[in-house]
């Protein structure tokens, strides 16, 4: 099949939005030969990567750059006027699409990203060609009690923008996109559940993110070592709630358990406590060498879409501690993890608590859930992703070809 994709931020060397896209690009070439349509802050890398793994025969891009003043806005989360600039760059892509499907034998067209719901892009406009949307995420709220690890600014920016949230998928210009693409993917079920409520379709469920599968790579740790590795891996934000983890750990701070903060530097925080080590910014392929020296993720976070830690964390078979929320809520199991409810920051802070000292005392425990992590990564890979966006193609061509 020939697919014809809207992929606003796609970098082979980025993480984040870009990164997501340039995986799931990577991924379906395995399977159609794709048409995409980009931005172009990483043009040069995607055309070296391109020629480098002769892939110019399955994937061809196509660029609608915009002026460095505009990605600085895109990459300032928060800054409302990015809406506008990207906004424009949607008719223009648009443009760009039509001509496309005027030239080539289209027979899917798909808006990857950005993976929020305001932004569903203008390529559903375009008729007699099936169209898909996802994954979506962008919904959900952090609940009241959790407010109160903001500062008072924060909490009240917070809360008027899920006031906003809760009315802007309502208006016309999300509404429409939402009822006139012909199959949606939610990345959550928290998504999934609104969209159904607007769409009145079906809605699927995939996650945005995946797992990679490693063969070998993942060494084999020492469960029964005096120090039980705990990591944290985040910036410092409200949203991540730190402050959890490092309450958690004043708290467990005569037991033989270590806690390490990556993204985070000392110097940012007040909190320093014999136990908690912190990492900083570390080079991406560093952190994940030192994820591999820890026995388990503490994932504090209050609203993700899924968590990209989360898969990572899985697929170096760490357990992972998690609220019970978004996609992390989703994708962790008994398997693999424990998910806390979240009734209140010291509901959090206890029960995440009572579950380390659970796995520092019970090794057998901690092993069998690193193993149940390992296994976990088979349904959530980005293959496996993949597959199921393929399956959803090929029914949507299926349906358009019949008399």
């Amino acid at each position: 099949m020939n697919i014809l994709i809207n992929a606003y931020a796609c970098s082979p060397i980025k993480g984040s939005e870009p990164g997501m896209a340039w995986n799931w690009i990577i991924q379906l070439a395995k399977h159609c030969k794709l048409f995409v349509i980009t931005e172009g802050e990483w043009k040069d890398d995607i055309e070296a990567y391109l020629e480098e793994h002769q892939l110019r025969t399955c994937i061809q891009f196509y660029y609608n750059p915009v002026s460095d003043k505009v990605r600085t806005m895109c990459w300032n989360q928060g800054d409302w006027r990015f809406y506008y600039y990207y906004r424009k760059w949607q008719k223009k892509t648009l443009t760009i699409a039509n001509k496309i499907v005027a030239q080539e034998s289209i027979d899917i067209i798909h808006q990857l990203n950005m993976v929020g719901y305001r932004e569903p892009g203008l390529l559903w406009k375009i008729k007699n060609k099936p169209n898909v949307w996802g994954p979506i995420g962008g919904f959900g709220e952090i609940p009241k009690d959790y407010l109160s690890l903001y500062t008072k600014q924060s909490a009240l920016k917070q809360s008027l923008k899920q006031l906003i949230n809760r009315h802007q998928v309502k208006l016309p210009y999300i509404k429409k996109p939402i009822q006139g693409f012909d199959r949606l993917i939610a990345c959550n079920s928290s998504a999934k559940i609104i969209l159904d409520k607007i769409s009145k379709k079906n809605t699927a469920t995939i996650s945005e993110v995946g797992a990679q599968t490693f063969k070998g790579v993942v060494k084999s740790k020492n469960f029964n070592s005096k120090v039980l590795k705990v990591a944290w891996v985040g910036k410092n934000d409200e949203r991540k709630a730190l402050n959890i983890a490092l309450d958690v750990f004043k708290e467990i701070n005569n037991y033989n358990i270590e806690l390490h903060i990556f993204g985070v530097a000392q110097a940012d925080l007040s909190s320093n406590y014999k136990n908690i080590i912190y990492h900083g910014w570390l080079a991406h392929d560093k952190t994940i060498q030192e994820l591999q020296s820890c026995h388990l993720l503490l994932f504090t976070s209050l609203f993700e879409a899924t968590g990209t830690a989360v898969l990572e964390a899985i697929s170096y078979g760490l357990p992972v501690l998690c609220h019970n929320t978004c996609g992390m809520g989703d994708i962790i199991d008994d398997s693999c993890g424990y998910k806390i409810d979240m009734k209140g920051v010291h509901y959090s802070i206890q029960h995440f608590k009572l579950k380390i000292i659970e796995l520092f005392e019970n090794r057998d425990l901690l092993q069998s859930l690193s193993k149940g992590a390992l296994s976990r990564v088979l349904d959530l890979s980005w293959e496996t992703n993949a597959k199921s966006m393929v399956h959803i193609y090929k029914e949507l061509s299926d349906t358009n070809t019949k008399p």
